[in-house]
C-alpha cells in the first residue's frame, strides 16, 4: 500500500518535525526582541547538521513561517508572532501539504480500520491546528512537582482542546 492516498494522509510526527518545532521554539523565544539566530547556532544547540537544518528552513521560508536576513548579525526569525503559528502549519510546510488536501484525504476510507485511523489522524490534525507555538511553549514549561496527583498543565491543555469540540 506504499504511496496510497490513505497512507499519505496519515499524520506522521517524525524526528524531522520534532527538530523543526524545536528550532521554531528557539526562534519564538527571541521573537519579542526581533532578534535573529544563525542556523549554525541552532544546529549546534540541537546537535544536528547544518545542511539538515538548511533543508528544513528552506521549506519554512517558502511557506512564510520564517524570515532570513543576510550579512553580519543575520540569521532567521519567525515571520509572525508565535501565537499566530499553529503546529499544523509547521507540519504542512514540512510535508508540502495544504490543509484542505489533508482533510479531504482523511475523509476517504476503504474499511473500518482505515476509517478509525483517519478519524484519529483528523482529530490529531485539528489538535495541532488549534495549538499555537506560543501555547505549546507555555504548556511545556517546567512545573514544580506537587505532592498530590494533580493533572499537569499539559494534560489539562489537551483535555480542554478535546472538550471544546
Amino acid at each position: 500500500m506504499q504511496g496510497s492516498n490513505t497512507e499519505h494522509s496519515m499524520i506522521r510526527l517524525t524526528t524531522k518535525w520534532r527538530h523543526t518545532v524545536t528550532a521554531m521554539i528557539h526562534l519564538a523565544h527571541m521573537h519579542q526582541d526581533q532578534k535573529t539566530e544563525s542556523l549554525s547556532e541552532i544546529a549546534r544547540i540541537q546537535g544536528v547538521s547544518l545542511s539538515y537544518l538548511e533543508q528544513l528552513f528552506a521549506r519554512l521560508r517558502a511557506n512564510k513561517l520564517v524570515v532570513g536576513t543576510r550579512g553580519p548579525g543575520g540569521g532567521y526569525r519567525l515571520a509572525a508572532p508565535p501565537e499566530e503559528i499553529s503546529l499544523a502549519r509547521i507540519l504542512d510546510a514540512l510535508e508540502g501539504r495544504e490543509r484542505e488536501e489533508r482533510l479531504a484525504t482523511l475523509s476517504t476510507s476503504r474499511n473500518q480500520a482505515h476509517k478509525q485511523w483517519n478519524a484519529f489522524s483528523r482529530d490529531l490534525y485539528r489538535y495541532l491546528e488549534n495549538t499555537t507555538l506560543d501555547q505549546f511553549i507555555s504548556c511545556n514549561q517546567e512545573q514544580p512537582e506537587t505532592t498530590d496527583k494533580k493533572t499537569s498543565r499539559q494534560d489539562a491543555f489537551i483535555q480542554a482542546q478535546f472538550a471544546t469540540e
